[in-house]
């Protein structure tokens, strides 16, 4: 079972890695130079998109009604109302553009209509028609192309260009392609956004996997003590031990039952688990087995073996003697970037799923936990991400606000812990039936493990400081009872 403790990592994790490699989209800012190109290129940029925005049916002209003509140009085109051009009028700097040059859009109408009728007559307008449900990537690839190809062409767009004193031709080139730039920008940023959430459900499921594999693992090197036994006998002058073996610990009945597990072989079906692909593996993984004192025990004790000691053998291997070998640490890390890291929890629960066969009447099925313990489980891991994507200004400010600068320096904070705090006030505002205690415990344990020896204390400091005064301020409603 992927369990909340296991759930909370992973989001760190994935949120460390989207905040680590995300294009940060921003719109760009005017800035003071003595290039007469290069300071026109903002207007050409800012005023390119808010056209942008009017010709997907947007109003950026606050006290104005467009003219028919303009209107009719834009009305339905298979571009208005794109997602690309709702994350635009959403954002805080273009909100503000439009405050400060929303008016100037008056001198467009014009360059609106001919650079629609140019936008129609074009390939990238055609290739854009064959999309039967644009995505993001679909709308920038197209704008992108029209500022590069229409828009630089169309007369009347660069008429009302040179409506600005400051006008040239250079600069206006300039300002097409910053803000072609800026929309490849937001592009790069949700597309490593989709990355994240695809790598945060994977290493989800990975570590389930891991969970139904580490309940094969002994029947494989079960296998591997069979084929020794067999090869033994097959020796030239086989010694009597080796004619007659003891076969207890090739007949386990835990093995047995994980062999014909139906639970098993219905998961492997559509995830296949393979232990055998390294024989070397397993073979080194047999001789920690066979020099434990564990099995050594086990075969030294007379008489057939019941259920119980036999998967009470299992038990003890997998947490004594496999689990914590390097052997089998330096083969996960081989296998999956992922293992390592769900290692701990998902041997637990294979712990107990043998041990929970082993006390069951029946016998007759091993019983694998569900890989959540419910809906509210499955849907926790990306319900604290995108809220910590949606929200990680508003808590990064918070942070900022509350950090002890005798203590802190706000630029020297490591980005782990600036991570494991996001994703800790994700869970303080996302998740109400939460206690701010096990919250704070969970992700103080989570700073102790993975960042440096004074995040442990930072981590409660800061969750203590800023409760407060969310509490205070009436925007949060839980204490720390």
């Amino acid at each position: 079972m992927v369990n909340r403790v296991l759930i909370r990592l992973k989001v760190v994790q994935a949120l460390y890695g989207y905040l680590l490699t995300r294009s940060e989209f921003k719109i760009e800012a005017p800035v003071e130079t003595s290039s007469h190109d290069r300071r026109y290129s903002y207007s050409a940029y800012a005023d390119m998109l808010l056209m942008m925005l009017e010709m997907s049916g947007w109003k950026v002209q606050a006290d104005r009604s467009l003219p028919p003509s303009v209107t009719s140009s834009v009305v339905n085109a298979p571009y208005a109302d794109s997602a690309t051009a709702r994350f635009l009028m959403g954002n805080d700097e273009v909100r503000e553009l439009i405050r400060t040059r929303g008016a100037r859009m008056a001198e467009f109408d014009s360059a609106v209509i001919e650079l629609a009728q140019r936008i129609k007559a074009s390939s990238p307008y055609r290739e854009f028609l064959k999309i039967r449900k644009p995505e993001v990537s679909d709308e920038i690839a197209f704008w992108t192309q029209v500022l590069r190809l229409v828009a630089p062409k169309t007369p009347a767009l660069v008429d009302a260009m040179r409506t600005d004193p400051e006008f040239t031709v250079r600069g206006m080139e300039m300002g097409l392609k910053m803000l072609a730039d800026t929309l490849s920008n937001y592009s790069d940023t949700r597309n490593v956004l989709a990355d994240c959430r695809r790598d945060l459900t994977r290493s989800l499921d990975k570590a389930y996997e891991l969970y139904v594999a580490l309940l094969l693992l002994p029947v494989e090197i079960t296998h591997a003590q069979s084929l020794r036994i067999e090869s033994a006998r097959e020796k030239y002058l086989p010694t009597p031990e080796e004619r007659n073996p003891d076969m207890r610990f090739v007949n386990n009945a835990y093995v047995a039952a994980a062999s014909s597990s139906d639970a098993i072989e219905e998961f492997t079906k559509k995830t296949p688990v393979l232990w055998d692909d390294e024989p070397g593996f397993i073979s080194q993984l047999l001789d920690l087995v066979t020099d434990s004192d564990a099995y050594k025990a086990y075969m030294a004790t007379p008489g057939e073996k019941t259920l119980a000691e036999d998967c009470d053998l299992w038990r003890t291997l997998l947490k004594n003697v496999i689990v914590p070998s390097d052997v089998f640490s330096e083969y996960l890390e081989s296998k999956s970037i992922f293992w390592n890291d769900d290692l701990d929890v998902m041997a637990s629960f294979a712990i107990k799923t043998i041990r929970t066969f082993a006390a069951s009447e029946a016998h007759s099925d091993i019983e694998l936990l569900p890989k959540f313990k419910d809906d509210e489980d499955s849907g926790f891991g990306m319900q604290l991400f995108n809220n910590a994507v949606a929200h990680r200004v508003e808590y990064r400010e918070w942070i900022d606000v509350f950090i002890n600068t005798k203590r802190w320096d706000v630029d020297r904070v490591a980005l782990m812990d600036v991570v494991i705090l996001l994703t800790a006030l994700s869970e303080v505002m996302s998740c109400p039936s939460i206690p701010l205690t096990v919250t704070a415990n969970e992700y103080v344990e989570i700073a102790n493990r993975y960042s440096n020896p004074r995040s442990g204390s930072f981590i409660n400091g800061m969750l203590a400081a800023i409760t407060d005064k969310l509490r205070a301020d009436g925007l949060l409603h839980k204490d720390w009872k």
